[in-house]
């Protein structure tokens, strides 16, 4: 049996949202200091969400950017953070084995360990959860965004 969804289909979704909330914030840049209840306010909130993409992309690949060292003044760095842990995963996927897809790897300093697959699936769900209460957070704010989020409605699947 073939599973229906690939991770490069999740990763091409996420890229198109990205693309929707860059173009969000440059029209409502007010959003971005707007304060909540999770991590201060969006904009730190925004670049914990690429932080983690990027800490599991090089995880999988074995780089070592620190996201704790990345520029984050101008809404066009933050959003590059995305595109940098966008193409580790989509460098990743296009060469991985089976075998390095179920390798288990060591995460950060605290001795966990996880298949290079389920910290994929970690990183896609843990952005999708927080991009799912921004976008809540910013409805009930008066800042309804112009797109739908769902999957189903998405380009990257017919």
């Amino acid at each position: 049996m073939v599973d229906g969804i690939s991770f490069s289909e999740l990763l091409a979704y996420s890229d198109e949202e990205t693309r929707r909330w860059k173009q969000f914030f440059e029209r409502h840049p007010e959003a971005l200091d707007l304060q909540l209840d999770i991590a201060g306010d969006i904009r730190q909130l925004v670049m914990h969400i690429f932080a983690v993409e990027l800490f599991f992309g090089n995880a999988l690949s074995g780089s070592g950017v620190d996201p704790d060292e990345l520029p984050t003044a101008t809404l066009g760095e933050i959003f590059a953070v995305h595109g940098k842990a966008s193409a580790i995963y989509r460098d990743f996927f296009a060469a991985a084995t089976a075998e390095q897809w179920q390798e288990l790897v060591e995460i950060g300093a605290v001795g966990l360990k996880a298949s290079r697959r389920k910290m994929v699936a970690q990183a896609f769900t843990h952005s999708m959860r927080h991009w799912a209460q921004i976008s809540t957070f910013l409805r009930q704010q008066g800042l309804k965004q112009e797109w739908n989020h769902d999957w189903l409605m998405s380009k990257v699947v017919e």
